[in-house]
């Protein structure tokens, strides 16, 4: 199962770090991870067994900021740092090796100080772990050569050429108390409304140093390239029925001044709670099948979760994976007017820094723009260094979060039309869907906050999306009803094929994705779309009974 979130953001770790410092790359860290690898290479062998044929190095300087507000108050401000180092070891060849679907490598926290030998110390702990276990691993997969058939033979682990990269390796760190006077005044907006249950704004920093040295030859230092500050906002009310009901805000942003201001701040915070408002008193709707208009965040989720995640190549030879793309190479797979992409190495689209940027992947391989899917017609697959049946080389989107072995994954998912139309038109063109195909109503679903996807073959091959919004637009008035309590489901091939036209209002959505190789940022930029059908269902209810008393604010003044 993979999952799509705007609210999802890394763990934040329990060491306590001054609100300002410097980074500097010691040589000391590289030059002591290169020493053990080394000696590991060279020296690391167990009777007849041989040596590691790769060995990866990773550490992870990773530091963390979050600021809270809640009712006017400052709830939380702390600011943390941790280093972990990662260690993939694989014995054996390139075209046979210790690995499978379910491989992962060996992670542990690391030593603050600059202390070469504490370094090479657990380098070594986990390097003799990782060989006697890839040892085991291969001998097991060895013996499954002899009881199961293969159904085709590709290759483990792809040879790439490797890459020596440096970036600024000192940077002065900020902590967030210059927001804080902005996270208060916003989040006292909310006071504004006695049925506004709870609310908060939560401004998140995230900055890493990551040092990858492998015996290859690769060696790259560099600072994580997405989006750092992530800002969020969320209200909560419940309706008269007991449903709860919730609205939210994201910003992300790679610099402190594309953060929003106070007034921006206000706008959005007195949008959320006209918002709130409304869903509070919407009517509550029945399932229903019928045409509708996605926005281009709703989109966004769809192709990420109905397409991308179906061309990430690791499912394309994972025997428990449903493999709905595999073979179609070359093949018509969705509308001939529609083409998917993805680039990672693209940082700004629209004036708006993208999320999903970075120059190499988390192998070391050079991030590369990839054309998955030209005029409908399927072109290639997000690729690591784990190949598959026609596709020998990682095209650089092997990604994890840290901890996690890298897996093909997405990074910036564009999706684009040959024939946009525009969003007047495509009001139009849903009217007219609807009294064709005799509904009273069309739907208009905006905001999807997040949605869910089953990949495997022991669950039905479906999604979900989660939308803030969905209004019924009447066929005859031409009048929209906002409704509350459904979520967006289907099949993923059954609803992309069934798009009727795209809209012009591209839009980027900076979120972060949550899959097999663990949380990482992404970015999707879409327009809206029209699709002849798509399903509606009830959510699950967890109805509550109110607060006995009213907020202690309002109770005063009416005292």
């Amino acid at each position: 199962m993979t999952r799509f979130s705007w609210r999802v953001w890394g763990a934040l770790f329990l060491l306590l770090l001054p609100a300002r410092a410097v980074w500097c790359a010691e040589p000391l860290v590289m030059k002591s991870m290169e020493q053990e690898m080394q000696r590991s290479m060279k020296k690391l062998q167990f009777e007849e067994f041989k040596t590691p044929y790769f060995l990866a190095y990773r550490l992870i300087d990773a530091r963390r900021s979050s600021l809270a507000a809640r009712y006017g108050a400052i709830v939380q401000n702390q600011n943390t740092r941790n280093r972990f180092l990662y260690v993939e070891l694989r014995y054996g060849t390139y075209d046979f090796d210790n690995t499978d679907q379910n491989f992962q490598g060996y992670f542990e926290s690391a030593a603050l100080d600059e202390d070469g030998e504490a370094l090479r110390h657990r380098l070594w702990l986990l390097t003799d772990r990782a060989y006697k276990d890839s040892i085991n691993s291969y001998l097991i997969k060895q013996g499954k050569k002899i009881s199961e058939m293969e159904k085709e033979r590709v290759a483990d682990f792809s040879r790439e050429t490797p890459q020596v990269h440096a970036g600024p390796l000192a940077e002065s760190e900020q902590g967030l108390d210059f927001y804080a006077d902005a996270l208060r005044k916003a989040s006292l907006l909310f006071r504004s409304n006695k049925e506004i249950l709870d609310s908060g704004l939560t401004l998140n920093k995230s900055r890493s140093l990551n040092y990858y040295l492998n015996s290859e030859g690769a060696k790259i230092v560099s600072f994580s390239e997405a989006n750092p500050y992530y800002l969020y906002l969320w209200a909560e009310a419940q309706a008269l029925d007991g449903m709860g009901v919730s609205v939210a805000r994201t910003f992300s942003a790679r610099k402190t001044n594309d953060l929003p201001g106070d007034a921006e701040l206000k706008n959005s915070v007195d949008e959320m709670v006209g918002d709130l408002l409304r869903l509070r008193n919407a009517l509550l709707s029945n399932p229903y099948t019928g045409p509708a208009i996605l926005d281009s965040e709703s989109t966004g989720v769809l192709f990420h979760e109905a397409v991308g995640h179906r061309l990430e190549g690791e499912r394309l030879r994972d025997s428990e994976e449903g493999q709905t793309f595999k073979g179609q190479v070359g093949k018509k797979i969705i509308p001939g007017f529609i083409t998917v992409t993805d680039n990672p190495a693209l940082d700004n689209y629209l004036g708006v820094s993208l999320n999903g940027y970075y120059p190499y992947d988390d192998e070391g391989v050079p991030s590369q723009a990839v054309v998955l899917v030209e005029d409908g017609v399927l072109k290639n697959y997000l690729m690591s260094r784990r190949p598959i049946q026609g596709f020998a080389h990682s095209n650089g989107h092997g990604r994890a979060q840290f901890g996690r072995d890298p897996i093909g994954r997405m990074s910036n998912l564009f999706v684009k039309s040959s024939k946009g139309i525009a969003d007047k038109k495509l009001k139009e063109l849903l009217l007219q869907e609807c009294k064709r195909q005799g509904k009273p109503y069309g739907l208009w679903i905006r905001r999807t906050r997040s949605g869910d996807t089953y990949t495997g073959r022991a669950q039905y091959q479906a999604f979900r999306g989660t939308p803030e919004e969905v209004y019924l637009i009447d066929v005859k008035t031409k009048q929209e009803t906002l409704v509350r309590g459904v979520e967006i489901v289907g099949t993923p091939l059954i609803t992309i094929n069934k798009i009727l036209a795209m809209g012009t209002d591209y839009q980027v959505m900076n979120a972060f994705c949550q899959a097999e190789s663990g949380s990482i940022p992404v970015s999707t930029i879409a327009p809206s779309v029209l699709v002849k059908e798509v399903e509606l269902q009830r959510v699950k209810e967890d109805k509550k009974r109110p607060p006995i008393l009213m907020p202690p604010l309002f109770a005063n003044k009416e005292e």
